[in-house]
């Protein structure tokens, strides 16, 4: 019956300006699209107008950005999703269909959410936590105890995750003062328009409220120039460029942004610059990341033009292995020109820049220069003192052992098991004590090796906005801009759909990320060399031979 309607409705469609009914599942179109509107999944448009030869495809297989779901057959439909109950599936609303459509969860892959207003109380989190199924949260630690870790969150409110559920923990507690958190609006930012070769000077300091809306227009209205949208910043053409200055920056800092990106990456990171108008023009080490590699230059401003030359060799990074979104730290000691990069909090690469040519003391600024016409976006831009300690090749990977695993601060490590957090100390057991640990200390921690939960036949992944990270679990209830999921990790929890991009139907575990750099092994000191280089309180030392 459904390929003789479709055959009748196409050789109708050829007879000029007859008006054709269409269905979607049975349900009538009440009135026309404009003009020759794409015809998606079963639906079956009523006006074409005359001397219209070609006719739209069924199908579109590419992801728009623009709200809609795509089901199993490979068909898209546009609208705005309108709620869910587990008994009655999905509504979806177009605006020229009536009544709303009811979708089946059996029949969807994916759902593509368009943008939602962010709450004024989102905001970046320190905590970083990975979960044995691949999901990634963040949040503000609050304390383990009993089994299960307490994680505030702004998207999530409090959850109660497993402790067994944990693979890796970032207690984000390390950074000494922050100095930047951002983008929060185009004031004190200098964007390049790609498009007409034109820069678009950043505000005054003082400039109102209307000056700051005029510019923000401007900027949506070109396709060149980074725009700046929910604390995001986003480019879709190659050589467009967004920077700013800095004061006051100590010796050592680290920059830390999150980037998100389709198809292929091609990212310059112009650091301690003093020229916003050119990455190649100016005093400035420049980061060129790829999807495969990561290159380091140092720029010199000499006779008016910029010369430029590698720093060290380049590392291969396999971005890939990553999916489309990556958290980028480049910690920077100034004084001993010393950089390295970090990517999702694992060190990747230390270069030593041996010429003696020091930067000028004017070199504060900071840029990223978009080099590919993909879209690419940034946000939790970061600036924050640093310790000053840059890895000597000792690395920690993504693999776990049948211990919990410290990394501290100043590169040494420790094996044990971890007992519980409170008031800024984790309390951590080895074989001759249970030692209070500062949290300050801690860079990083691997739980030891656990299976994941076996996952329901309706769990879904929802995927958050800008590389944020991910959860996992069963869809309960999607209401008044809220989605509560049930996992057997944290139990049923209710989230704020802003936070999501998308949300993937028939969820498997995600892999564990590939990115290997060359590493060496990690030894852990013993631990009365721990107590020596002051990383764990004092402690009697026939407390630890007991």
């Amino acid at each position: 019956m459904n390929r003789s309607r479709h055959i009748l409705a196409l050789a109708l469609l050829g007879a000029g300006s007859i008006q054709v009914w269409g269905w979607v599942d049975a349900v009538p179109i009440q009135r026309p699209l404009p003009g020759a509107a794409p015809v998606v999944g079963k639906q079956l448009f009523n006006i074409i107008p005359k001397r219209t030869t070609a006719i739209p495809a069924l199908k579109l297989n590419h992801r728009s950005k623009s709200e809609h779901f795509g089901l199993n057959d490979g068909s898209l439909y546009f609208g705005k999703l309108a709620g869910f109950d587990a008994q009655k599936g999905f509504l979806w609303k177009h605006p020229y269909i009536t009544p709303d459509l009811r979708v089946s969860p059996s029949h969807v892959k994916y759902i593509q959410l368009g943008q939602r207003e962010t709450p004024s109380n989102s905001r970046n989190h320190n905590c970083q936590i990975t979960l044995a199924n691949g999901d990634a949260l963040s949040g503000e630690l609050k304390s383990l105890s009993d089994g299960k870790l307490t994680l505030s969150t702004w998207y999530g409110g409090e959850l109660q995750l497993k402790q067994t559920a944990l693979k890796t923990l970032v207690p984000g507690f390390t950074a000494l003062k922050d100095l930047y958190q951002g983008p929060q609006s185009v004031r004190d930012w200098t964007f390049y328009d790609s498009s007409n070769g034109q820069y678009l000077k950043a505000l005054a300091a003082d400039a109102t409220d209307e000056e700051i809306e005029k510019k923000i227009k401007k900027l949506n209205l070109s396709n060149g120039a980074w725009k700046l949208k929910d604390q995001t910043f986003e480019a879709r053409r190659s050589q467009a460029r967004v920077g700013r200055n800095f004061e006051n920056l100590p010796n050592s800092l680290r920059y830390d942004f999150n980037v998100h990106w389709t198809a292929y990456l091609n990212l310059y990171v112009n650091f301690l610059t003093d020229n916003l108008n050119s990455y190649s023009s100016g005093n400035a080490y420049c980061l060129r990341i790829n999807t495969s590699y990561a290159y380091l230059y140092r720029y010199k401003l000499k006779n008016g033009a910029g010369n430029g030359r590698n720093v060290g060799s380049n590392v291969r990074i396999n971005l890939n292995t990553l999916g489309n979104h990556a958290r980028f730290s480049i910690r920077v000691d100034r004084k001993k020109k010393s950089i390295a990069l970090f990517i999702n909090e694992k060190f990747i690469k230390h270069w030593d820049d041996a010429q003696n040519d020091p930067l000028p003391i004017e070199s504060k600024g900071l840029m990223f220069t978009s080099m590919s016409s993909n879209p690419v976006t940034l946000s939790r831009i970061s600036l924050a003192e640093w310790n000053g300690k840059i890895p000597g090749g000792n690395n920690v990977t993504e693999q776990q052992g049948d211990q919990d695993f410290i990394l501290f601060a100043n590169e040494d490590s420790m094996s044990g098991k971890l007992i519980g957090i409170a008031e800024g100390n984790m309390t951590f057991e080895t074989p001759f004590a249970k030692l209070p640990i500062p949290l300050k200390n801690i860079t990083r921690v691997n739980l030891a090796k656990s299976k994941p939960e076996p996952l329901s036949p309706r769990t879904v992944r929802a995927i958050m906005r800008n590389g944020q990270g991910s959860v996992s679990g069963e869809l309960l209830k999607w209401e008044d801009g809220k989605i509560s999921l049930k996992s057997p990790y944290f139990g049923e929890a209710s989230f704020v759909e802003s936070i999501f991009q998308s949300i993937e139907f028939g969820a498997k575990p995600l892999e564990t990320s590939r990115l290997q750099p060359p590493t060496t092994g990690l030894k852990p000191l013993p631990v009365r060399q721990q107590l020596r280089k002051n990383i764990l309180p004092q402690i009697e030392l026939q407390q630890l031979e007991r």
